[in-house]
C-alpha cells in the first residue's frame, strides 16, 4: 500500500468492538500479533474557537473513530 508521507499509524487492540466500529467506519485495517492497524492521511491541526485540543484527538473526530478504542497514534 503506498502512503502519502503524511500518513498516520492508528494502532487499536485487537477486540470485537474495535473491529465492528472500524468495519462500521469503513477502515481498511490489518492484523498484526495483537492489533488492528489503520493508515489514514493526517489532517491539518486547527484550534477551534481559541481552544487548543489533542491533535489525535482531533485526528479521530475526523474520522469519525472512538480515540477511547485507540493505543497509540505515530506518524506513518
Amino acid at each position: 500500500m503506498l502512503m502519502i508521507s503524511t500518513s498516520v499509524l492508528i494502532h487499536f487492540p485487537q477486540t470485537v468492538s474495535v473491529i465492528e466500529h472500524l468495519k462500521d467506519l469503513g477502515l481498511k485495517y490489518t492484523t498484526t500479533k495483537d492489533e488492528y492497524d489503520v493508515y489514514v492521511d493526517d489532517v491539518p491541526y486547527e484550534i477551534v474557537d481559541g481552544s487548543y485540543q489533542d491533535p489525535d484527538v482531533q485526528l479521530c473526530e475526523f474520522y469519525g473513530i472512538n480515540y477511547d478504542l485507540v493505543n497509540c497514534i505515530e506518524s506513518a
